[in-house]
């Protein structure tokens, strides 16, 4: 099927009940073969769509013949790289799982996350192979595969052979078959795996073009991690879908990712507040032509006006606009690049159903009354994995998603996230479980009580913050606690926004702690620190 302009669904019966892998291949073979598909933004190394499809094909008979099967889990540890999509693709081809996972995750997180979902491949690169080789230990099964050569590994472009593009698709229901095993970290402090089948990645896609969320041929510089949702293929079937080009990055640069701008002239950008920052205040920025940019969503976290109207005029774009989605639920609202509202992730998308409940009567609430938002739709995923109460706590039997956020939706139908009943702090983006980093400090002698929060940051949205109480006779320093969690943690989880040393951690009378008053006080620190300058 091809996207056309006037594509619509109307009920999920204009859903077609199909394999994710051989969804992408049907769209692709309808764009012209010599167009550019992906691009590695390091290297300018480049796959048209034939070249593409040749090698996805080729990489589902090879890890067939490997001894891949249907609902075996491969782990992909590894930043962004040209040829991950073409592991995602053919592995969606065998009704194999994909597992993304933060490369930057210690060797206790893979090992914990590779046992939780009966792992049996793991695709990493070369530099990941002493801690892929610690986490893992001597006596695991677990094949490991490398992108690149390494003695000793199989390495991903061995299994690529051009005269075998045989393999099987074997029987499944695209309904119920899992696609990925994205990870969600929950307030817990353990990693969540959420299933997402083919279905709903399918059903997500279309959805997107019915919102004219993606244009034919738009090309985007992807700097989006491909362990997210959102990169791995909210963003990649929906501009693959209709003939786009991925200029993909390993990790997100500045210099680089103006230079890309300059150089491939993408429309339109897909950015989180701390580039919306980068493109307001980086001095290098006017050295660039990025005159190509009409428009910017951007997505993650609350956007200041300040800066949004900095880039619009540095940029001379004609909109910014933002999104709503998670993991568990997929893209579920967008703003048109036509009519966008300061503040609102803009209108529902088709087929999702959305409603607003107040947290304490647990009625409907009315337009401009704020509660939980709530929502259904073909796009949400089938739960987490070996998580029973996660999964009666967050989807109701009914179908329903309780997203943890606080919204309201306006006269108008424009939906405005307030603020979270979930306590998880995002750095850049990414998710920090505060649990996981009071559970770390308690393990220290000197620390009596903790809580943790986030500290508002213009650049990176949210800073972990702590604060501590010492035990009686011991004696600590804040240096000594933030090199303490740093070693023990994720360099995304780690204490940027400082600790401070307080008498008391207030708590419920069942014992929890009140954020709220954490979260005030880290407030007015932030509002007390002044911003320091860009740089690269």
């Amino acid at each position: 099927m091809a996207a056309e302009d006037n594509f619509e669904l109307k009920t999920v019966d204009d859903l077609p009940v199909v394999n994710a892998g051989k969804f992408i291949l049907d769209c692709m073979r309808e764009h012209d073969p010599q167009t550019v598909a992906l691009v590695d933004g390091e290297t300018d190394k480049r796959y048209t769509y034939q070249q593409l499809i040749e090698l996805v094909e080729q990489a589902a008979a090879g890890l067939q013949k490997y001894g891949v099967k249907k609902d075996d889990v491969i782990c992909v540890l590894a930043p962004n790289h040209i040829d991950y999509m073409v592991a995602f693709y053919a592995s969606a081809l065998l009704y194999s799982v994909l597992q993304p996972l933060n490369p930057l995750y210690t060797k206790d997180d893979i090992k914990r996350a590779t046992e939780e979902c009966k792992t049996k491949y793991l695709i990493t690169i070369p530099p990941l192979l002493p801690k892929v080789k610690e986490a893992l230990g001597e006596d695991n099964e677990i094949k490991v595969i490398t992108f690149g050569e390494a003695d000793g590994y199989t390495s991903f472009s061995s299994l690529l052979d051009p005269s075998n593009v045989c393999y099987t698709t074997p029987e499944g229901d695209p309904k119920t078959c899992v696609a990925a095993l994205m990870s969600s970290s929950g307030t817990t402090g353990f990693p969540k795996s959420v299933q997402i089948s083919h279905y709903n990645m399918v059903a997500n896609t279309l959805q997107q073009w019915a919102a004219k969320v993606t244009a034919v041929g738009d090309v985007f510089v992807v700097f989006v991690p491909l362990f997210h949702a959102f990169g791995l293929y909210i963003i990649t079937l929906a501009v693959h879908s209709v003939g786009g080009n991925i200029v993909l990055m390993s990790k997100f640069q500045p210099d680089l990712y103006l230079e890309l701008i300059q150089k491939h002239k993408p429309r339109f950008l897909h950015v989180v507040p701390p580039i919306m920052v980068m493109l307001a205040k980086y001095p290098k920025v006017s050295e660039y032509d990025l005159s190509s940019v009409e428009f910017i969503a951007c997505g993650a976290a609350p956007l200041s006006k300040e800066i949004e109207r900095a880039v619009t005029a540095r940029l001379n774009v004609s909109r910014v606009f933002q999104g709503y989605g998670m993991t568990e639920v997929g893209v579920t609202h967008a703003c048109s690049k036509e009519d966008a509202r300061y503040k609102s992730v803009g209108k529902i998308l088709p087929l999702v159903e959305m409603k607003i409940m107040n947290v304490d009567t647990h009625e409907e609430c009315k337009a401009n009354e704020e509660g939980e938002l709530w929502v259904k739709g073909p796009q949400v995923c089938l739960g987490y994995i070996n998580k029973p109460e996660q999964n009666a706590e967050m989807f109701t039997e009914d179908g329903w998603t309780k997203t943890g956020d606080i919204a309201y939706e306006d006269e108008d139908g424009y939906l405005y996230i307030v603020d979270r009943l979930k306590e998880l702090i995002k750095y850049k983006a990414m998710q920090v479980a505060p649990a996981t980093l009071e559970d770390i400090l308690l393990k220290h002698e000197a620390v009596a009580d903790v809580g943790v929060v986030g500290m508002p940051d213009e650049e990176a949205g949210e800073l972990p913050r702590a604060y501590v109480v010492k035990k009686a006779g011991k004696d600590i320093t804040e240096e000594e606690l933030i090199n303490f969690v740093a070693e023990q943690v994720a360099p995304h989880m780690k204490l940027r926004g400082g600790v401070e040393f307080v008498t008391e951690i207030q708590r419920t009378v069942s014992g929890k702690i009140l954020r709220r008053t954490l979260r005030e006080k880290a407030r007015e620190m932030a509002a007390s620190k002044t911003s320091e300058p860009m740089t690269q």
